[in-house]
């Protein structure tokens, strides 16, 4: 079988043939392949987000299925929608690739993105195909808020902080194939309906996509506050217990790539929360507080059951620091 590249049939053609295969809801106007995408304006806010994976940065081709790879994309764009209780719309999609990458390669991301892109009700309305020398997928997402949207900046003293579903998994299975062992990256979390249940209580939230410990630090240093973590309360994924043992609260706190709801409420409803609990498709776990700003203090702080502090190294990714 000849295996066909993108050098064979060129950037209009791939085009064109993906053209044939994307579907087109009733708020889009004008759908791709003309200058520009129109789609009906939503009635409040509008959220716009955009985030790039790259290969090599990323992930490996081969880590997981070029569908898997698709539907990855579009989901860490629709975490950042949740995370402001919104409603994702439209979609347009960015990809960079080499002229010798296979046709079925790109095929299939395309495939796998609106696929997943359908079942949240999202047009894939453009986008842009562009050669480079390894392949990246850059997604940006139109969305509209609900009520008023959820941001980083409304945590107060005296808030508690919680997360939904677990955490380290992802970062456990990036570590074990960094080290050339066989881990399967579990799939990136869609939190869409349980943010929109929880975005009316919530002073602050934020998706955990670079570290636990350093997505707090954005909400504190947005909201002008601390924060205090406990880790023995932290839901940490069984599998990254069974990787790390003891090390693996610290590391579940710093390693980035869950993609869980970290948000910062009121202790009043605390009761409203568990009550919602089962509607949410997930856990949710309180794990600390926020408290005032201390000087010479860090701005998030680990402390196991007794108070005492657990030291970790990096505060979570960065794309210009080494790992």
């Amino acid at each position: 079988m000849v295996t066909r590249r993108l050098r064979d049939i060129g950037e209009h053609g791939w085009i064109a043939r993906l053209l044939r295969t994307v579907p087109s809801g009733p708020r889009v106007l004008v759908g791709p392949g003309d200058d520009a995408a129109a789609v009906r304006a939503p009635r409040g806010a509008v959220l716009l987000t955009t985030d790039t994976l790259v290969q090599g940065t990323h992930f490996q081709l081969g880590w997981e299925t070029d569908a898997r790879l698709g539907q990855r994309a579009l989901r860490i764009n629709l975490s950042d929608v949740a995370a402001m209780g919104g409603r994702p719309l439209a979609a347009l999609v960015a990809l960079e690739a080499p002229a010798n990458l296979p046709v079925a390669v790109l095929d299939g991301v395309m495939r796998g993105m609106i696929a997943e892109a359908r079942r949240h009700g999202v047009d894939v309305v453009g986008g842009n195909l562009a050669a480079a020398p390894r392949l990246a997928i850059t997604v940006t997402l139109v969305g509209e808020a609900i009520g008023p949207p959820v941001t980083r900046a409304g945590a107060r003293a005296g808030d508690d902080v919680w997360v939904t579903g677990t955490l380290g998994g992802a970062g456990a299975a990036v570590r074990a194939l960094l080290a050339g062992h066989s881990a399967r990256r579990p799939p990136v979390p869609v939190r869409l309906g349980a943010a929109r249940l929880l975005a009316p209580l919530a002073h602050a939230m934020i998706d955990v996509s670079d570290g636990l410990v350093q997505d707090l630090g954005h909400v504190c240093d947005a909201s002008g506050v601390a924060a205090e973590v406990e880790v023995d309360r932290m839901p940490v994924a069984p599998a990254c217990r069974r990787a790390l043992g003891g090390d693996a609260a610290a590391f579940a706190a710093t390693a980035g790539e869950d993609y869980e709801l970290l948000l910062v409420v009121p202790p009043r409803h605390e009761r409203r929360l568990q009550r919602l609990v089962p509607r949410l498709g997930c856990a949710l776990t309180r794990i600390g507080r926020i408290v005032p700003v201390a000087p010479r203090s860090p701005t998030v702080r680990l402390g196991d059951d007794g108070g005492r502090p657990v030291r970790f190294g990096r505060s979570g990714f960065d794309h210009f620091r080494p790992r």
